[in-house]
C-alpha cells in the first residue's frame, strides 16, 4: 500500500491525478478519474503492442504497473526529473523561455529538430500535439530530450499502426505535420521561416 498525501501531489487534469512516490522520487503514482478511462485504455494497448520496443524508445516513459494506494488504483510511472533531480520543463515552458531571452533560440530549434529525428526514428504514435504534453528532460548540463507523458496511441478499433512499419510512418507523419502547424500558428515571432519550413517538410 503506498500512501498518498497531499504534500506528494504533482498535478491533474481532466482524467488523470498524479502524485510523487512517497519513497522514490523517480516514480510518480497516476490515479484515473473513471477506471474504464479512454485516454488511459488507449495508452495500455499501445504499450502492449510494443512490447519489448517500448523499452528502447526514449520519448515514452517508463511504465511499471498497477499498484494500490490511499486513494484507491494507481500506476506507477517514471517521473521525468533532469539529471540534477530538478523537474523537467514542458515545452511549453522551454518555449515561453525563448521568447523572453532570444539567445535562448539557437537551442529551442536544436531540441525541435532532434525531436523530430527521434520521433520519427521511434515512428511514436500521438492522439494529440499539446507542447504541455511533452517534458524536456536535461540529461546533462548540454544535452536535452524529449519525454511525452500523455495523449499517447490511437483510438483506432483496429489499430494498423501499431504493428505495420508504413502505416505507422503515415500517421506519425500526419501528427508531426499538426504539430508543426501549431508550433507555426503560435510561434511565428519566435522561429524564423525557413526554419519553420525545416521543421515541417
Amino acid at each position: 500500500m503506498i500512501n498518498l498525501t497531499d504534500d506528494l501531489f504533482l498535478g491533474d487534469g481532466n482524467h488523470k491525478t498524479v502524485y510523487a512516490h512517497p519513497t522514490d522520487k523517480t516514480l510518480c503514482v497516476k490515479l484515473l478519474r473513471t477506471p474504464d478511462d479512454p485516454d488511459f485504455v488507449k495508452e495500455m494497448r499501445y504499450r502492449k503492442a510494443l512490447g519489448k520496443r517500448a523499452d528502447s524508445m526514449t520519448l515514452l516513459t517508463k511504465y511499471f504497473g498497477e499498484v494500490e494506494t490511499s486513494k484507491g488504483k494507481g500506476y506507477l510511472f517514471e517521473r521525468v526529473l533532469d539529471y540534477d533531480g530538478k523537474i523537467s520543463q514542458t515545452m511549453l515552458n522551454v518555449f515561453d523561455d525563448t521568447v523572453r531571452d532570444k539567445k535562448l533560440l539557437p537551442t529551442t530549434e536544436k531540441l525541435l529538430l532532434d525531436f523530430k529525428r527521434v520521433y520519427f526514428d521511434e515512428k511514436f504514435l500521438l492522439a494529440g500535439v499539446d507542447p504541455d504534453n511533452y517534458l524536456v528532460q536535461r540529461i546533462s548540463p548540454n544535452e536535452r530530450r524529449v519525454r511525452i507523458i500523455d495523449n499517447i496511441g490511437t483510438s483506432a478499433f483496429i489499430p494498423l499502426a501499431y504493428y505495420f512499419d508504413s502505416f505507422a510512418a503515415k500517421r506519425a507523419r500526419k501528427y508531426w505535420q499538426m504539430f508543426a502547424r501549431e508550433v507555426s500558428e503560435q510561434y511565428r515571432i519566435l522561429f524564423p521561416e525557413d526554419f519553420l519550413r525545416k521543421l515541417a517538410e
